[in-house]
């Protein structure tokens, strides 16, 4: 098979070229927005080098006050440390360990910044060191000679004489037996032993006299000896002792003099040096500064010309930018007001359209009406063999023409998603049956067979549209009798329940020429056609395009597979809502429905502008023995309803003079409420949804939809046999 796509101007759609340059130009300001905020960060870096550079001008005059004030307070910390050798005042002290602690931080300060004073911080922590050491000393050693500030150690000091203490002496004096014993001598002691010898009653010496036996002993005090002298060596011991002490107080006094001497000069060294130092780091940070003054200065300029040129290009680029946007603002307000008129004309073209698709399917339908309607009619005759295939050869064309009338407005449905499916118990095996019978007659044409098999039993029944299946079969089954030039065509279908849904499988498979597979992805487009040569076939090339979009439209799939010169199989399941309702199976359709199936219709009015129409519908209600009167428009139906009493109406829509909608809404404005509720039937050959809501609205009760058979307007008479205004709502059949 062969894919005959519509030329590629057709499927183009217009403005691509636009859009394309649209876009670019999109991506070009999208392009420059960005461009313009990586510019500006980068503007942003520069002003911060800028601050940078003039924070870093400030810092240098600031290093140079903190060093002047670091000298300043070295000037007040040396006051504060002289003050406080002089009068010890703890208040002098706390004010020089503060100034000493605030020049350290402006050192520290300016250290920080450019790592310059050296051994500057040193110096002044070994100061404050030995100055601590110092004043402790000086205030324990001073402490101490406060107690003796009236001594004077460079001159003698008057002896201190004690008065004189007498001392009493014992006189023993013992009468005794004397031996001869030999004397021992004993050495002179001192006073303070002799005192002890004269407490303990012990004599300078001791004689030993063999025999002596003491008769009598007398004790007498003597007063003189040489206890003054005695005290005057003593007192000479302490005065001495305490000459040397002093002594040594003294030098060691003299010697703290000369360490405080040593230490004031130190100190005075130290804050020289300080001094010096400092000096030399203010001129040094003085030149340094104006060294980085001038480079600074130069920095900054580079950096503000190029401040203003890089301002300059943002301004013409913002202003390019500005003026892109203006027009493209402009192009977008006018295309806006294009896109406005374009969907303005496209409503209206679409409408059109619907107009259009209207009135051919009207126009259409209508001849079509009276070519199946005469053939179903010529048909019931008495025929012989060669006038039978005549009527079904025009039967089958005129069933074509009805397939091409159906699928253009199914398609204009489709693309506007106005087709909607009907709900209704129906038998899927005689829906495949009907299709296999109906294009029997076309295969046998062709000289090829039709098979259809169906793998459950044709009473079952399932809920859904039994017209649109209809619709999908003659579409498939159409297209592959089209294309299969001998075999045959077979149709399969099988029917089982899957998780509450009846899913019906059905394959059509013919013998034909089959499909390239590069074609494959594109049958089911839009005017395009599966054909075995270059030529294209007849047909509108929507069948296939209707087939998959009302099959998507029920939930269901469609697949195909071909080969070549073998022949092609198209498969598709729909799920279906069961139903409980039993299919009665006809056989046979009376030829003759005899007039007692609607006893109570016996006056018919008919209104219609078509003779042939009108001529048909005459015919088949005489032949359903119906009395019947006839008018060409709705002015003279209305007169021969006021004169006469009907049962129902059965008017056409468009008519001159006065059309059938006029017609329905003066008859439900008749005084006489038997005749004002009357049964209006619309036939109509315009099948477009809101156009038969509209007829339902104006007061109509049902329509018969062109072109129409006998039975149809047999099953509509009776179903409002009877009856006065019933609210009928069913669209009529779809033939």
């Amino acid at each position: 098979m062969d894919l005959t796509p519509i030329p590629s101007h057709m499927r183009t759609p217009p403005g691509n070229r636009r859009l394309l340059y649209r876009y670019i130009l999109l991506a070009v300001l999208i392009l420059l927005l960005i461009s313009i905020v990586l510019i500006g960060y980068y503007k942003q870096q520069r002003f911060r080098q800028l601050h940078a550079a003039v924070t870093e001008l400030t810092d240098v005059r600031s290093q140079v006050e903190q060093i002047d004030h670091a000298i300043q307070n070295m000037y007040a910390a040396e006051n504060n440390f002289r003050l406080f050798t002089l009068t010890y005042q703890h208040e002098h002290l706390v004010n020089y360990i503060t100034a000493l602690r605030g020049i350290t931080e402006r050192l520290d300060s300016v250290e920080a910044q450019n790592r310059r004073e050296g051994n500057l911080k040193g110096l002044l922590v070994d100061k404050a060191y030995k100055t601590g050491i110092y004043l402790e000393v000086r205030s324990m050693m001073d402490s101490l000679l406060a107690l003796n500030t009236g001594w004077d150690t460079s001159q003698r000091t008057e002896v201190f004489r004690a008065p004189v203490i007498p001392i009493a002496r014992e006189k023993v004096r013992v009468d005794s037996i004397i031996s001869r014993t030999p004397v021992v001598p004993v050495k002179r002691k001192k006073l303070f032993g002799r005192l002890a010898d004269a407490i303990s009653n012990k004599s300078a010496k001791t004689d030993t006299v063999a025999g002596r036996q003491i008769v009598k002993t007398s004790v007498s005090l003597d007063t003189t000896g040489d206890g003054l002298q005695y005290s005057q060596q003593q007192m000479q011991k302490i005065h001495d002792y305490y000459n040397r002490a002093f002594r040594q107080i003294s030098q060691g006094h003299a010697q703290l003099n000369r360490k405080e001497y040593d230490m004031v000069v130190s100190n005075d060294r130290l804050l020289k040096t300080l001094l010096s130092n400092l000096q030399l780091l203010k001129e040094d940070e003085m030149e340094a500064a104006r060294q980085r003054q001038l480079a600074l200065r130069n920095d900054i300029g580079a950096k503000l010309n190029e401040l203003n040129t890089e301002t300059l290009y943002i301004i013409l680029l913002i202003g390019g930018l500005g003026l892109a946007i203006l027009t493209l603002l402009w192009r977008n307000y006018r295309t806006g007001i294009s896109l406005n008129s374009a969907r303005h004309q496209a409503m209206r073209f679409s409408k059109l359209k619907s107009d259009f698709v209207a009135s051919m399917s009207h126009e259409i339908r209508t001849p079509l009406s009276s070519v199946i309607g005469f053939s179903e009619q010529l048909g019931k005759t008495r025929l012989n063999t060669e006038q039978s295939e005549y009527v079904g050869a025009i039967n089958l064309s005129a069933n074509m023409l009805l397939s091409v009338v159906n699928n253009v407005l199914d398609f204009s449905k489709l693309e506007e998603n106005k087709l909607t499916l009907e709900s209704a118990p129906f038998s899927p095996g005689k829906v495949i049956d009907d299709i296999a019978r109906g294009l029997h007659i076309k295969a046998t044409e062709k000289g090829i067979g039709l098979q259809a098999a169906c793998n459950f039993p044709r009473e079952v029944t399932v809920n859904g549209d039994a017209f649109r299946l209809k619709q999908i079969l003659f579409n498939l089954v159409g297209n592959a009798i089209k294309f299969t030039s001998r075999g045959e065509v077979t149709i399969t279908a099988t029917l089982r329940q899957i998780q509450g849904k009846m899913l019906l499988e059905v394959t059509v498979t013919d013998t034909g020429v089959g499909i390239d597979k590069k074609n494959l992805s594109h049958i089911f487009e839009e005017f395009t056609q599966a054909g075995a040569g270059s030529a294209r076939a007849e047909g509108t090339g929507l069948g296939l395009t209707i087939v998959k979009k009302i099959i998507d439209l029920h939930g269901g799939e469609i697949q195909v597979t071909s080969t070549p010169g073998k022949g092609s199989a198209f498969r598709f399941s729909i799920p279906y809502k069961p139903s409980d309702a039993q299919m009665v199976l006809i056989t046979k359709r009376p030829q003759e429905p005899a007039a007692v199936t609607m006893p109570r219709v016996s006056h018919v009015l008919l209104a219609d502008d078509n003779t042939l129409n009108r001529r048909l519908l005459e015919l088949i209600l005489k032949k359903l023995k119906v009395n019947y009167r006839s008018a060409e428009n709705g002015k003279e139906a209305l007169k021969l309803l006021e004169e006469h009493d009907f049962d129902i109406v059965l008017t056409d829509i468009q008519m001159p003079v006065m059309d059938g909608l006029t017609l329905t809404h003066q008859i439900r404005l008749l005084k006489d409420p038997k005749k004002a509720s009357l049964p209006i039937l619309a036939i109509t050959g315009n099948v477009v949804k809101e156009d038969l809501d509209k007829y339902m609205a104006a007061g109509m009760n049902g329509y018969i939809l062109k072109p129409f058979r006998e039975q149809d307007v047999l099953e509509k008479i009776t179903s409002f046999s009877g009856k006065e205004s019933p609210p009928v709502v069913e669209s009529g059949a779809k033939k």
